[in-house]
């Protein structure tokens, strides 16, 4: 059954088990492949996967008594790939996979994986012949009994020997798994996850084989984090462990797994026209995308210009993954979130021990970004010192951290957004002028929706089938009597107004086509007034929208979760 994976429809989703609970669940919402990995106990019992790699037992051991007791019972018809540890000193590795064999498990994979270990234990360990040749050595034994291979790969490194070997799949682990709070910070690491996965890729591509390639851990947690990967890199697929194992009800693990599945970019790009992840036809958006495929390729700063909820970040994304730079990681910073007494240790980092509750060295945005893009957001809102700051970092190309003294050189393109006038703000003596000219070498300015209104329809297409899949509903598309109000609407709020309209229909309606009956039209005057709502009012229907939950209701205003705790304090919340 799982000889012919290189045939199934994309993308595959793989759940690593630790229970039969989450097995029973990953089966009945049409996951792939199961796959086991004596990590599954150890989560099962509420520790990290971490835990796999200390000498509590066997790890073989162990995962023979997940499948026999947590896995085989439930997998009816779905593959099983079984981890199996290549250095066993108490059974011989083809003894080790007959038993297998015999159990039924289709697959093998290398695990626990020893590019976890790095340092002098790694070096002793290669020169002991522990190292990644014996996982190779395991696997080729592996495929010699018929079993489809996975090498559970690291690094790049260790993706090209495993791609050269020959195994049928990889497993690109492209860091530990983790939830993050803060909407900025989260699409930062996601970011550098898919930094991690290109350059992972492009060993495999060296390699000059072509194996099945499944993306593992990082800050890939959510459906829409899949899909940014997807859109980015040819991958196949996803294996999720602790992803799925947080979620002890069968409900919710069949919801999540089935949204992973229901994930299809190739359906976006058909249903509507895209640049990148821009959305729209009209001649305002054609003129954007030929001065962004200009830009691009050129080593330029720019500065993009245009009121919220435009799509400033989208824009600058598409920039980056256009020019050479691609490769290395493209990170954001939220200007108008940094205290003054944090600048320093926001864009430059700190060392350990720089400052009371300083528990570990933490890398500035500027090293970050080394050799590819950082994203300057409401950089208007910088204070003098910080814009003092930033100018000294362009002029000199390098860093020193917090409580360090070694200069640290950093290559980065600066991009940068305001929904303010930058020009009438140096003119107004509130922003650096030097600084201004090192930032808008090109100003690219974004079109309000109000001035696209031929796009909406396309937009609405492309945000009706994100919101299908983020909330597992059936959702065809809207009636005429609502778009025409969508075509009339005053939209000062852009396209992030159209998205949280859409998203409040989808929620509050049962029906697969939208009739919009809750949403009125608003005149530029009516909604000019309705702008005016406090923060804290506006913040309060977020969460309310959002049950409760706050994550959601920050990313929901185009904020950070921070800034939705500052709205908070206007009120007696």
């Amino acid at each position: 059954m799982i000889g012919n994976l290189k045939n199934r429809s994309y993308p595959i989703v793989s759940v690593v088990s630790g229970s039969g609970q989450v097995t029973k669940s990953a089966v009945l919402s049409g996951a792939d492949m199961i796959i086991a990995l004596n990590a599954g106990l150890y989560r099962n019992m509420g520790f990290g996967s971490l835990a796999a790699f200390m000498p509590y037992g066997n790890a073989n051991d162990q995962t023979e008594k997940l499948l026999l007791q947590h896995i085989l019972p439930h997998r009816k018809d779905t593959p099983v790939i079984a981890g199996v540890f290549a250095s066993d000193p108490t059974t011989s590795i083809r003894k080790r996979l007959v038993r297998l064999k015999e159990l039924g498990i289709e697959g093998i994979t290398n695990w626990p994986a020893v590019g976890f270990i790095d340092g002098e234990i790694r070096k002793a360990m290669e020169e002991d012949g522990l190292g990644v040749q014996a996982e190779v050595a395991l696997l080729e034994i592996a495929k010699e009994l018929g079993f489809m291979t996975f090498g559970f790969a690291l690094s790049a490194e260790d993706a090209f020997i495993f791609a050269e070997s020959g195994v049928d799949a990889l497993i690109l682990n492209v860091g530990l798994t983790f939830e993050i709070e803060d909407t900025i910070e989260k699409r930062n690491q996601l970011q550098l996850s898919i930094t991690k996965a290109k350059k992972m890729l492009a060993e495999v591509q060296r390699s000059d084989q072509h194996p099945i390639c499944l993306i593992y851990g990082g800050s890939l947690t959510e459906p829409a984090d899949f899909e940014e990967f997807l859109l980015q890199l040819p991958i196949h697929g996803y294996a999720g462990g602790s992803v799925f194992d947080r979620f002890p009800v069968l409900e919710s693990v069949v919801l999540k797994v089935k949204s992973f599945k229901l994930i299809d970019v190739h359906q976006q790009k058909r249903n509507a026209p895209q640049f990148g992840n821009l959305v729209g036809s009209t001649p305002v958006m054609k003129a954007l995308y030929e001065r962004i495929e200009k830009v691009a390729p050129y080593d330029v700063n720019v500065c993009i210009d245009g009121e919220s909820g435009t799509g400033k970040e989208l824009v600058a994304n598409q920039i980056h993954l256009l020019s050479p730079r691609k490769g290395h990681p493209f990170i954001t910073v939220n200007c108008g979130a940094i205290p003054d007494t944090l600048v320093e240790s926001e864009f430059f980092g700190y060392e350990k021990g720089a400052f009371t509750g300083a528990n570990f060295r933490k890398q500035g945005k500027f090293e970050l970004a080394h050799r590819g893009t950082l994203f300057l957001d409401e950089v208007a809102d910088l204070s003098p010192h910080a814009q003092a700051a930033l100018l000294r970092v362009i002029q000199q190309g390098e860093v020193v951290t917090l409580g360090g003294q070694k200069v640290t050189p950093v290559d980065v393109r600066l991009l940068c957004a305001s929904n303010q006038n930058l020009e009438q703000l140096v003119e107004m003596g509130k922003f650096r002028e030097d600084l201004y000219f090192r930032l808008s070498t090109i100003i690219l300015k974004l079109p309000p929706l109000r001035e696209r209104r031929n796009d909406i329809p396309s937009l609405v297409e492309y945000i009706r089938s994100k919101l299908a899949v983020r909330f597992n509903k059936k959702i065809q598309g809207i009636t005429d009597g609502f778009m025409e109000k969508l075509m009339t609407h005053s939209w000062k709020g852009n396209v992030r107004e159209l998205e949280q309209v859409i998203t409040r229909q989808v929620l509050m309606e049962d029906q697969p086509i939208l009739e919009g009956k809750n949403f009125q039209p608003s005149s530029s005057t009516n909604r000019s007034i309705e702008m005016e709502v406090p923060k804290s009012e506006r913040a309060l229907m977020a969460i309310r929208e959002a049950d409760g939950n706050k994550t959601k209701a920050a990313a929901s205003l185009g904020i950070s979760r921070k800034t939705l705790y500052i709205w908070l304090k206007e009120t007696s919340i």
